[in-house]
């Protein structure tokens, strides 16, 4: 087991460590973490509302898990990225449980977990405040619960158990993302069925799974739809069949080739070892898919992959899921790779292995040279900048100067200097970074330098920063103005009902401005977008790195501005 820990150190370097050392990004994160929060404020955990309005792009789990972590860690920026690491650290065990369990090889498991591991757009999602690596946690439990079922023999505990635990994992895993977190599942394992031939499999796997599911669904399903009648209507029609078929601008349209380049680049660094796959030959690779496990990987991995393309809407991090079945076919052929004893095979591995040095040295230097000094750019975060710098230094050194030893030192230096470099730069934020991309620190330095009491004064923005100045002044009464995006079909279902709205228009700003005894307003947009009304009002402004704020003071209740 002393592989299984290696690969859990890494987890706790590379993923929990720099959790916090970065300040939040708009929208996604500030999103995610003001619907839970609005939802402890409320004590209403059935709909999620953004900014009070109803907000139903997304089931109520991953805010759940959110709220809970702020309960136990404060409402911090570790405390909202903690259950999406968490998600990658879940399917990084069911990796490591799936292949052992198939396999009974600790280091090729522990292998598969670490290849997952260092893909880049894992830990990019996974380290980021979104559902997607929860979702892929829970997904990758359904799978591996469901083919370690299906190579049971006989109807025994043990598969019913299994089974159990795979409609456990599909409850929770709905109730985070939707139908999609079936969808994927159901086509790796039905592909892997029909490659099989196991067609009586068809009729006796599902039900324990689906009954499971659903006792764990239906008291929330029902929940939500008690308080919220709109609720699935909008979720199954909007969020699926028309995400999946329309080619609107908001539901991200895009070719059918998009996800080629997003999983290529989205296994780098891993990818170091990936031609592997390829140096191993066609006879190698036919003796993997002679086992179930890597057929069903190869299902998992291809099927899904194939139905996220036919969707006309498309994001990167849909194609999560994809990754943890990938790693397995990886390591497999990684694993054939150096067992091979075949020294021209292993050769090409050194010389991936001096290439990778040499870039990442390359990569450190150019951005040491971009930089210039370190005074401008990393005021707060000197030391821990020179840190990272000196271990990219000495990761790409140590890859260089072992291109030529045993491919097992190789291996551990690849993944320690990895973690080493992620622990220590998730901390090293330059400063030219904080601001429009992330501004959280200009924000709380705004009432301050204007003069306002952010409990007391009327919040309109622009709507890049809704989400974050809701976060930031715990006031998710802010106004929008002129347009409120991915708010449309809340603040429209408030309208209708004589709910406080989001939108605010021009005109209905001017008449605020206006009105006699009316409290402060302040407006905060971008410093390269001129605010202008139509008439004069008398107001102050200040200027925080990429952002504009303009107040204009309390008006007495006998003044009128004409």
């Amino acid at each position: 087991m002393k592989y299984f820990w290696l690969s859990f150190l890494f987890f706790v370097v590379a993923y929990l460590v720099p959790l916090g050392g970065r300040p939040l990004v708009p929208p996604d994160e500030f999103r995610y973490a003001e619907i839970p929060r609005e939802m402890m404020d409320s004590g209403s955990y059935a709909a999620p509302h953004l900014l009070t309005v109803r907000y139903f792009e997304k089931p109520v789990l991953g805010y759940w898990m959110t709220a809970g972590s702020f309960k136990i860690f404060g409402q911090n920026a570790f405390a909202l990225r903690l259950p999406c690491a968490l998600g990658a650290g879940l399917a990084a065990f069911l990796i490591f449980f799936l292949v052992n369990q198939t396999l009974r090889d600790d280091k090729l498991a522990a292998l598969a977990s670490m290849l997952f591991l260092t893909s880049g757009l894992v830990y990019g999602v996974s380290t980021f405040a979104v559902l997607d690596s929860q979702t892929t946690g829970l997904i990758t439990g359904i799978l591996v619960t469901s083919f370690l079922a299906v190579l049971e023999p006989g109807f025994t505990r043990r598969r019913v158990l299994l089974l159990a635990l795979c409609g456990l994992f599909a409850g929770l895993a709905f109730m985070t993302k939707g139908f999609i977190a079936w969808v994927v599942p159901g086509l790796a394992m039905a592909g892997f069925l029909i490659w099989e031939r196991r067609w009586k499999e068809f009729y006796l796997l599902p039900w324990i799974p689906a009954v499971v599911a659903l006792v764990i669904v239906a008291p929330w399903a029902l929940a939500v739809h008690r308080a919220e009648p709109d609720y699935w209507n909008y979720f199954v029609m909007i969020e699926h069949v028309q995400r999946f078929t329309a080619k609107t601008e908001g539901q991200h349209p895009e070719p059918f080739w998009y996800y080629i380049p997003v999983l290529l680049g989205g296994v780098f660094p891993a990818a170091f070892l990936a031609p592997a796959a390829f140096a191993i030959g066609r006879k190698a690779w036919g003796k993997l898919l002679a086992q179930p496990l890597y057929r069903f990987c190869l299902c998992a991995t291809v099927l899904p992959f194939l139905f996220f393309s036919a969707s006309s809407g498309k994001l990167g991090t849909y194609i999560l899921p994809c990754f943890p079945p990938l790693a397995v076919l990886g390591a497999g052929a990684v694993a054939c790779y150096f067992r091979a004893g075949d020294g021209r095979s292993r050769a090409f591995h050194r010389v991936m292995n001096f290439w990778g040095g040499a870039l990442v040295l390359a990569g450190t230097g150019v951005l040491v040279i971009e930089l210039g000094g370190f005074e401008s750019y990393f005021a707060e975060h000197r030391v821990l900048a020179v840190l990272t710098g000196i271990a990219g230094l000495v990761y790409g050194l140590a890859l260089l100067l072992t291109a030529k030893r045993v491919w097992r030192v190789r291996l551990y230096i690849f993944f320690a200097g990895f973690a080493a470099v992620l622990a220590l730069g998730g901390w090293a934020i330059p400063e030219g970074m904080i601001g429009d991309k992330m501004p959280e620190r200009a924000l709380k330095q705004l009432p301050e330098k204007l003069g306002f009491d952010t409990r007391k004064v009327v919040l309109v923005t622009h709507p890049a920063y809704m989400h974050a100045v809701a976060w930031v002044y715990h006031r998710p009464d802010v106004r929008s103005l002129n347009t409120v995006g991915e708010l449309d079909y809340g603040d429209g279902e408030a309208e209708k009902r004589g709910e406080p709205r989001v939108f605010i228009s021009t005109a209905e700003l001017v008449k605020l401005l206006k009105k006699p005894g009316r409290p402060g307003v302040v407006y905060i947009t971008r410093e390269s977008r001129e605010f202008k009304l139509p008439e004069p009002f008398p107001h102050q402004e200040a200027v925080i790195a990429e952002m504009k704020a303009i107040y204009f003071p309390p008006l007495p209740a006998a003044e009128e501005v004409k």
